[in-house]
């Protein structure tokens, strides 16, 4: 009779020599990858921008990350709403009576008159504009007190590769506004012609600058955070 039972294999044991150390391709952290990429002018910085955001986006859907939160603002209390309001109404009735006197001076009134009659309103009128607007100086201290205080933030170092091409950035935005200012001075004894055909040629030779100026800013801000940003920090604008 036919044996049809499996027939043992043996299993080897142990990794085979030179397995040691051994990592599965996606182990590497996907931020590296990206920056890889990016380095090897795989993807553009543009690319890799909605990588790690979309990336960030699902870690912090499952709780693995904490995105950095602002303190709430505080709500107004009744008595500050009620001030509010009646500045409000002071400001639309001294808006209206204004309204009214320009439009005695008929459809017909220059742009002097009404200039001038403005400016007679004003200053007419001037302690009730005063008064509102020391009402409203009175308030934005009041809410600036009862601001909560915001955590200190701790103090970032950045690496010596990061402070180097922050002020690689710096270095060409200052380029640019130079560039820009020279353009400027040029538009000064321009005719209106000229200064149209001076600020499109400016437009035209500086927008590539310009994208990459931006597109590097965006991109650096990402890789400061992914390295140094906490949920108590958050960049400032580069």
């Amino acid at each position: 009779m036919e044996d049809r039972s499996k027939p043992q294999v043996s299993k080897p044991q142990g990794k085979p020599d030179g397995a040691d150390g051994l990592q599965r391709p996606g182990d590497r952290k996907p931020f590296e990858r990206i920056k890889q990429a990016l380095k090897d002018g795989k993807i553009t910085q543009k690319e890799a921008i909605e990588k790690i955001k979309s990336i960030k986006e699902k870690l912090a859907d499952k709780g693995d990350i904490k995105r950095p939160q602002r303190p709430n603002k505080a709500e107004l209390s009744d008595e500050v709403k009620t001030q509010l309001d009646g500045i409000k109404e002071k400001h639309e009735a001294l808006h209206a009576e204004l309204k009214e006197n320009l439009a005695e001076l008929g459809e017909d009134a220059t742009k002097a008159e009404i200039k001038a009659a403005a400016e007679e309103f004003k200053e007419a009128n001037k302690e009730r504009f005063e008064a509102i607007k020391s009402e409203h100086e009175a308030i934005r201290e009041e809410l600036k007190a009862a601001r909560p205080e915001r955590p200190e933030r701790p103090q970032i170092e950045l690496s010596d590769e990061l402070k180097a091409k922050v002020a690689n950035l710096k270095d060409k935005r200052e380029e640019l506004h130079l560039a820009q200012k020279e353009m400027l001075n040029t538009l000064k004894d321009a005719s209106k012609e000229e200064r149209q055909v001076i600020i499109k040629e400016f437009k035209e030779l500086n927008k590539a600058k310009h994208q990459e100026i931006k597109e590097t800013a965006k991109a650096l801000k990402e890789e400061i955070r992914d390295q140094v940003e906490t949920e108590a920090t958050r960049t400032s604008d580069l």
